[in-house]
């Protein structure tokens, strides 16, 4: 299964390191229908997607439950996420296309199998890729981080130049799978965070470790501007398993 999570976005004076447009679905799903709704999605919208990709409008997508899912409670939290990638804006605006011969991929009528009335939709972010570690490489856990830097310019410049290749180096150890690093698009605001960065692992325990404050590589924190740049630190951080791949983006 080849990994993708590819998000891109229009940095300022930043050369473009990517064209694909990215969308987040955000979910809640009660406890009592996370099976069901996995089930729909995975055994019959996916070949609504699948049938997009092969008609050239959809990319890749990816279908992904945060990691502690069927103890989240409260509504207002995400326990399921899909990521739709398009090759451009225009793939984009055309998006609602792919549900438009939903019947007749599906073989029966929509309704039966709709997952509207055991969800509830959050909110739907879109997102550009600033830049990624390349070749991509199999994944199955991946950590979100969220940011709003004070200093937009000097954060994504010190990604690019010091933890890209510290993560280029150290990739396919420790489970660590990957890298990028994405610009919000919309929506913008006060209390939006404009800066999603991910990491990928093989395994819960490798990204686990990674998530542990005891365990950063502190050779590489002390050539670290962050303090300067983002002076809060992540707003917020998510781990979320990979439940279906399907398309390509290489």
């Amino acid at each position: 299964m080849k990994t993708l999570f590819y998000v891109s976005f229009f940095f300022m004076s930043l050369s473009m390191m990517g064209q694909n447009i990215i969308e987040i679905h955000y979910r809640h799903v009660a406890s009592e229908n996370i099976a069901e709704f996995e089930s729909k999605e995975m055994n019959h919208w996916s070949k609504v997607k699948q049938n997009a990709i092969d008609n050239g409008k959809l990319l890749a997508t990816a279908f992904f439950r945060v990691a502690d899912a069927g103890m989240i409670n409260d509504e207002s939290r995400p326990t399921h996420a899909f990521v739709l990638v398009y090759k451009d804006f225009k793939q984009l605006e055309n998006g609602m296309q792919i549900w438009a011969n939903a019947e007749a991929v599906l073989g029966m009528d929509p309704s039966l199998i709709s997952t509207n009335d055991i969800s509830k939709v959050l909110m739907v972010d879109r997102f550009k890729l600033i830049d990624e570690l390349l070749p991509l490489q199999e994944f199955k856990y991946a950590v979100w981080n969220y940011s709003k830097p004070k200093d937009l310019t000097g954060f994504v410049n010190e990604n690019l130049k010091l933890w890209k290749p510290h993560f280029q180096k150290n990739l396919g150890k420790n489970g660590f799978a990957g890298w990028g690093i994405l610009a919000k698009v919309y929506p913008q605001g006060m209390n939006e965070s404009s800066i999603v960065s991910y990491d990928h692992y093989t395994d819960m325990a490798s990204a686990l470790q990674a998530l542990s404050p005891m365990d950063y590589d502190t050779s590489i924190l002390s050539k670290s501007k962050m303090a300067e740049y983002d002076p809060d630190g992540f707003r917020h951080r998510v781990l979320l398993e990979l439940l279906q791949f399907q398309g390509s983006v290489n």
